[in-house]
Parts: structure tokens; C-alpha cells; sequence
């Protein structure tokens, strides 16, 4: 019969070796990746919101009389 030494308790914070490598392998955080075109129709769709909320404020104010 062999004699094991003695190993120190592994502590309470510690995580397992299996859950920090799956946590490694599937990250829940994914950044996108987007090609300059995508980044060319969000920046259209946002200049056009922006344009068609400052025509309605304009055309609000005029009928106000401002």
C-alpha cells in the first residue's frame, strides 16, 4: 500500500479546470464581425432617422409659428 502525500485543500474560489476550459471554448461574449458594408448601411439608416426627426420638428415648429 502506497502512501499519498499530502496536498493542501483546494479553496472555495477555485474554479475547476473543466468549467474555466468550457467557459474558454464557448465565450458568452462573441464580437461581430461586419464588413464595411454593413457598417455603410447602419450609418444611412441612422443619417436618415436623424434627418427625418429634424424635418417633423421643423415642420412642427412652423406650424406652431416658431
Amino acid at each position: 500500500m502506497k502512501i499519498r502525500r499530502y496536498k493542501s485543500p483546494i479553496s472555495a474560489t477555485a474554479k475547476p479546470f473543466r468549467t474555466v476550459r468550457r467557459l474558454q471554448r464557448n465565450p458568452t461574449y462573441t464580437p461581430l464581425r461586419t464588413g464595411p458594408v454593413v457598417n455603410a448601411v447602419v450609418l444611412a439608416a441612422l443619417s436618415a432617422t436623424s434627418a427625418m426627426a429634424g424635418l417633423t420638428l421643423g415642420f412642427c415648429m412652423r406650424l406652431v409659428g416658431l
